[in-house]
Formats: C-alpha cells, sequence, structure tokens
C-alpha cells in the first residue's frame, strides 16, 4: 500500500509539474472534468487516495502530518460527491472565473500541487535500512570492512 501511495504521489508531482510549465493542460483537464460523472469518479480516487495515506501514515516519513492529510482528502472527497450530486452549475461557475483569472493563477495552484506531490512522495518513500539492500542489491546491510 506504501508503494501504491508513493506512486500516486508521484503522479500527483507530476500533474503539477507540467502544469506549471504548460498551464494550458490543467485548463484542458478541468474543462473537460465538469461533468457530474467525472465528479463522482474524483470522489472516488480522493476517498481511495485518502484511505491509503491514512492506513500507510504510521509506517511513514510523516505518520502525523500524512494522518491528517488523509482525513482531509477523506473530507474533499465528499465534498466533491456532494458537489456532483448537488451542486454542478455552482461548480461550473467557478471553472469558468479559474479559467479567467489567467496563467499566474493557474501556475500558482500547479506549484501548490507539485509541493503537495513533492511531500507526499517524500512521506510515502521507500525506506532501505540497516538489513534492506536497495534496488540492484548494492548495500547487504553489513558493515563494510
Amino acid at each position: 500500500m506504501k508503494n501504491l501511495a508513493f506512486v500516486f504521489a508521484l503522479f500527483i508531482l507530476s500533474i503539477g509539474a507540467v502544469g506549471i510549465f504548460e498551464p494550458s493542460v490543467p485548463v484542458w483537464i478541468a474543462r473537460h472534468s465538469v461533468t457530474s460523472g467525472a465528479f463522482y469518479f474524483l470522489a472516488t480516487v480522493r476517498l481511495a487516495f485518502g484511505l491509503v495515506l491514512i492506513s500507510v501514515a504510521s509506517r511513514s516519513h510523516a505518520p502525523k502530518a500524512l494522518r491528517v492529510l488523509g482525513y482531509f482528502i477523506v473530507i474533499v472527497g465528499i465534498t466533491t460527491a456532494l458537489t456532483g450530486l448537488l451542486a454542478m452549475e455552482r461548480a461550473n461557475a467557478i471553472v469558468a472565473w479559474w479559467f479567467q483569472q489567467g496563467s499566474g493563477v493557474i501556475r500558482l495552484g500547479d506549484v501548490a500541487l507539485t509541493a503537495l506531490g513533492g511531500f507526499l512522495a517524500y512521506a510515502c518513500a521507500p525506506a532501505y535500512g540497516p538489513h534492506q539492500s536497495a534496488p540492484g542489491g548494492r548495500h547487504s546491510g553489513r558493515p563494510l570492512s
């Protein structure tokens, strides 16, 4: 599960990084995601990812922060599902307003997304302790003589 959280964190980081350099990408994604079905899909992904973060928090590099973020993401997932059910007109208005703000605001959001993905990747990164070998077996865990 921790590896799944790590891979998802790298995905978040990469989407944010792409948006910093090419703000039209998040605009395109948002433009094609303002439907009830897309909101339900996003809500499901957020709920699942939040629960994964909560479950791996104790084995992470930042257990308290990861647990808080996990609960926050679960709450955002529930809110996203309710928005898809009750407030699609308002969601469309918010996305339209966001488009009008220009690339600076879009890039600022992508900087935050990149920072979040980077933190999550750090917190969920695989740890190589003294009795584990790194990929490729370069270290056996025994002291070098």
